[in-house]
């Protein structure tokens, strides 16, 4: 506190005024409520339902063999597992014991990880001992002799390998005295972004930052124990994390976990569930509603949905309503410990479906210029973010420095407006951006009115090279009945009467069968050029 300035001073004392940051430990949350509430169920996975005070006894044995390996307050323990118990169990030990939660998707390869092994210098790694033909616990040892690094213990989930601990089972009869969890200004929490076009980012959230926006969360969704949540993203990933058994022990609920997402076997537990609450990327909901236009789930639908991540159509929006689904738009990001703008279901039809939320409480969001001035309301620009939910740091200095100013102003590089009310609507990414000979625009609302096609299943945009302009511009697209698609002047029709610049029609166009997107549901467009074609066109609309 001694070094701030007076400025971050009051910012703080505001903070704390009004509740948005308290003294609250994550690590103090799961065991909390396993006293207040034993038998109440926290989750159901795979077929077993599991309460409060039986998750919180399978947490002990693991926090005690972790303390007992010699992993320390402030220690990290890296977990990169598919949806299984021990993914949750290990992060919430991590928690209990003071160490550093470093969740990593199970996707992730040889690539990312050494780098995520190298930047986090883990005193514990958990992996799968096999995963869809490869050998995790294999990959580690070759990266972790690679980078010369040697963790204190090694746990090997669903299998042995030398060198290797199996995970703890059954109850600790030993009583040892843990370490405390970290305080609340501690980082808790080291997240690796899935960026869309960079390498992973290390960003260090805090428990201050995380009860900020699980308070805010719980506001603008009117979420309370009898508030039932779907989670089919990863569990090694913060939204899955949050949502399978962070934000339902915060409200009190209950969660229902799949080991994957599958759309048919999710309209069937949302029925039998009875569940009320989902979030993530657009995908997910386009699935739901898909299968609710066929009548599917008619004895039971999901209530709400808080759809961030990639573009949200607004004619998906409605769609979502006319099957019973109240659609909320989100923005968040990894940095910002979840969302930090967000519709409320009660809010009118038009803003949850143009808009991409109210900026939350205790939450600054502003669009400024090119030199970071600040932009009257309405106007798009730059957007930056400040506020209780913000991560405390990058791990590397250099993104801490280009990303964070002295005022405390994030800069994600989206763009976007602000009005006079709160209201964000996202424009795209600063480095989503088309130079067409000079004139720069976003990809963002060309995929959207794409989107707005009834043929249209799901789309990306991006530059492409082009002889005499530099860039023009590419789709990428998986289409409803490929095998009936004769071509895109359709889609050129489509797109300009929704009176789209001749500017921004794509010249190139691409049929695909997959468009590769991050465990969240972001398309990685830095991945598009090595998708199989089904079709490709070249037309000179917009070229000129």
């Amino acid at each position: 506190m001694a070094a701030m300035g007076a400025s971050a001073r009051r910012r703080v004392a505001g903070y704390r005024r009004s509740g948005q940051w308290t003294d609250h430990r994550i690590g103090d949350l799961l065991a909390s409520r396993a006293r207040e509430h034993p038998d109440r169920e926290l989750f159901a996975f795979m077929g077993n339902s599991v309460s409060y005070g039986e998750f919180n006894e399978s947490v002990m044995p693991t926090a005690v063999d972790l303390t007992r390996s010699g992993v320390v307050r402030g220690d990290r323990v890296l977990v990169q597992l598919p949806n299984c118990l021990e993914a949750l169990v290990f992060q919430i030990a991590a928690f209990r014991i003071g160490a550093v939660d470093v969740p990593v998707v199970p996707i992730y390869r040889e690539h990312e990880m050494r780098q995520i092994l190298r930047d986090s210098s883990p005193a514990a790694v958990v992996v799968a001992a096999e995963l869809n033909g490869r050998q995790p616990t294999a990959e580690f040892d070759s990266l972790l002799g690679d980078i010369d690094h040697e963790p204190l213990v090694r746990y090997a989930v669903g299998g042995r390998r030398d060198g290797w601990r199996e995970p703890p089972a059954g109850r600790s009869d030993i009583l040892t005295n843990l370490p405390e969890p970290l305080g609340a200004d501690d980082p808790a929490l080291l997240l690796y972004t899935s960026g869309t076009t960079s390498a992973p980012k290390g960003a260090l959230i805090s428990s201050q930052a995380l009860f900020a926006h699980l308070r805010n969360f719980k506001e603008i969704l009117s979420a309370d124990e009898r508030t039932v949540t779907l989670t089919a993203t990863p569990l090694s990933h913060l939204g899955g994390f949050v949502s399978g058994v962070v934000f339902p022990a915060f409200v009190g609920g209950r969660s229902v976990i799949m080991e994957a997402w599958n759309p048919d076997d999710a309209v069937s537990v949302i029925e039998e569930q009875r569940v009320t609450l989902m979030m993530g990327a657009t995908v997910f909901l386009a699935d739901l509603v898909e299968r609710y236009e066929r009548g599917r789930g008619a004895a039971h639908r999901l209530t709400t949905y808080a759809c961030a991540g990639s573009a949200i159509p607004g004619t998906l929006i409605d769609r979502a309503n006319r099957v019973g689904i109240t659609a909320v738009r989100a923005y968040g990001m990894t940095e910002t410990a979840g969302v930090c703008a967000a519709a409320a279901p009660t809010d009118p039809p038009d803003r949850r479906r143009d808009w991409d939320g109210r900026v939350l409480p205790g939450v600054e969001i502003q669009a400024v210029d090119q030199h970071r001035a600040a932009l009257t309301p309405g106007e798009v620009g730059e957007l930056r973010i400040r506020g209780p939910q913000l991560l405390s740091a990058y791990t590397d200095p250099r993104l801490t420095a280009s990303q964070l100013d002295a005022a405390g102003w994030f800069y994600p590089g989206d763009i976007g407006r602000v009005d006079a009310h709160g209201w964000v609507q996202l424009a795209g990414r600063i480095k989503d951006i088309v130079n067409r000979g000079g004139e720069k625009f976003s990809t963002m609302d060309i995929e959207l009115a794409l989107l707005s096609h009834p043929d249209v299943e799901a789309a990306a945009v991006t530059a492409v090279p082009h002889d005499r302009l530099g860039e023009a511009v590419g789709a990428w697209l998986i289409v409803r009945d490929a095998a009936s698609w004769s071509g895109p002047e359709p889609l050129i029709a489509h797109l300009i009467n929704k009176n789209l610049a001749r500017q921004k029609i794509p010249t190139i166009w691409h049929v695909v069968r997959v468009i590769p997107t991050s465990a969240s549901g972001k398309v990685q467009k830095d991945g598009l050029t090595d998708t199989t074609d089904v079709m490709t066109w070249v037309t000179t609309r917009g070229s000129e």
